[in-house]
């Protein structure tokens, strides 16, 4: 517990800073500067009447995989989800799959203890879904001390993280603890958060690999499949800073065997694109 009341301590001290923090990110192109307030826990709209579930999804990739999650609750349930996000590209997901009268997209506040209570004062929902493992320890702990039931979806601890968080004097079992039920991708997965404190888990399957395929404009895409027919197709996703370079010489190599190869790069970010 002691390193989370250290990290409290840093977050509130930080608070002041964030403004530097979040003008470098607008200027990468990694925030919405018509929505930053939204970092800060100030809401962009009004909280609607009614039970409303939260979700928290990092980035693309955890906000896909619940789309056919979201149909189903929208489909079953009275009530209005709100989903939040890290990223540009998510948000920009989400506002082209859902009727906005009952998904609401917000950017998840920065972990700041103020910006937290914010954003939980506005919002007050009634169910927390969180993705994968994206752990912010003020959010978690903030929702769990409002009595908010926490489901930790599509739960995964990479070998590194695992190793890494069982040297920490007492670990991740703090924030695992806080939630009511874990649903592991796998059992690897769930064994691991069992080893590292969480209550109750079970291994659900990855749900990535259940969700639908992306929207496409297909026109466009039987335009691109024609001109890329019969040609070697390797893609080197989501790369960050310097990696275009690896692919550039893996291209290099692969091209002596195979001179018709296409290398098809697509940034993490798409402001580097």
């Amino acid at each position: 517990m002691a390193w989370l009341a250290l990290y409290r301590l840093l977050t509130v001290a930080a608070g002041p800073l964030t403004p530097l923090y979040l003008a470098a990110r607008r200027r990468g192109g990694k925030e919405d500067a018509i929505r930053i307030e939204e970092r800060r826990g100030r809401a962009a709209r009004a909280r609607p009447a009614g039970p409303l579930a939260w979700i928290h999804a990092a980035s693309v990739g955890e906000a896909a995989s619940m789309l056919a999650l979201m149909d189903r609750l929208l489909a079953e349930r009275e009530l209005t989800i709100l989903i939040t996000t890290g990223t540009v590209t998510s948000a920009k997901l989400l506002a082209s799959r859902h009727r906005l009268d009952r998904v609401i997209h917000q950017f998840v506040p920065l972990d700041v203890p103020a910006f937290v209570e914010a954003f939980l004062d506005h919002w007050r929902p009634d169910l927390a879904l969180w993705v994968e493992s994206e752990f912010w320890p003020n959010l978690i702990g903030a929702t769990r001390a409002r009595k908010i039931p926490l489901l930790l979806l599509n739960a995964r601890m990479s070998a590194r993280s695992f190793h890494g968080w069982r040297r920490v004097p007492g670990g991740i079992k703090p924030l695992l603890t806080s939630f009511d039920l874990c649903l592991a991708q796998d059992q690897l997965q769930a064994e691991r958060l069992r080893q590292l404190g969480a209550k109750r888990v079970l291994s659900a399957g990855n749900l990535k690999l259940a969700a639908a395929p992306l929207p496409a404009a297909e026109p466009e895409l039987a335009r691109l499949s024609g001109r890329i027919a019969g040609r070697p197709l390797w893609l080197a996703a989501s790369t960050h800073d310097n990696e275009e370079d690896i692919a550039a010489a893996a291209h290099r190599l692969l091209k002596r065997a195979h001179p018709a190869i296409l290398t098809v790069i697509v940034p993490r970010h798409p402001a580097r694109a």
